[in-house]
């Protein structure tokens, strides 16, 4: 019992110790982590260095996570308190995943307000109905399904009810509808239509159940 009271003094002591001012916990250093830096650098180094000096304990966590993902390119900041004056901040990325009109789309979907300057081959969506979710669907389903077929989608373009796949080799048309089984119904005939045209076809319409036009 006695262990206990001393412990419960001990605490009380350094509470009051600390709201009298007598001691304080001035944050000292700021580490940052981060794989990539596309973010605003500048910008954030100007925050982060606006931190120091602050108390670290009444430094409010979610206060700090709100600044730094402010950022359009930060999808999320791990802050950590190390006492007695340290911060320790993770920075996670969004990962761009192709131009979308001529901004940047990112591999979750999220669209970046950001110079498409910046980056250098990347696909492009172009779409027509400026249906963000949507496109991201279609572009998605064409990416991990052409890859079963070695073709690298270059451009996608959505006209609408009309779709088209620009690759290296090739372009697919299909009608917006049927595009999920078009690609589908394509992948497993893809190899025998290029081996029967002598891997020569520039473009393959996919929008016949009946078949496939090809040029």
């Amino acid at each position: 019992m006695t262990r206990y009271i001393l412990f419960a003094v001990l605490v009380v002591t350094l509470f009051l110790t600390y709201k009298s001012g007598i001691i304080s916990f001035p944050i000292q250093e700021v580490t940052v982590i981060s794989s990539d830096k596309k973010y605003n650098e500048s910008k954030l180094n100007n925050y982060l260095n606006s931190l120091y000096g602050k108390d670290l304990l009444l430094s409010n966590i979610d206060t700090i996570q709100k600044n730094i993902i402010s950022d359009d390119w930060i999808s999320d900041a791990e802050v950590t308190k190390s006492f007695p004056s340290k911060l320790t901040i993770r920075i996670i990325q969004h990962k761009p995943m192709a131009l979308y009109n001529n901004k940047i789309i990112s591999k979750d979907g999220v669209l970046i307000n950001s110079s498409p300057n910046r980056l250098k081959n990347l696909p492009i969506i172009i779409d027509k109905d400026k249906e963000l979710s949507s496109a991201y669907n279609i572009f998605t389903l064409a990416l991990s399904n052409l890859k079963k077929i070695d073709l690298v989608v270059e451009k996608l373009v959505i006209y609408h009810s009309l779709i088209k796949i620009h690759t290296k080799s090739v372009v697919l048309i299909s009608d917006r509808i049927n595009f999920e089984k078009n690609i589908l119904r394509l992948i497993p005939l893809f190899d025998d239509l290029t081996n029967a045209y002598d891997k020569n076809i520039k473009s393959i319409d996919m929008r016949y159940s009946n078949g496939f036009a090809i040029k």
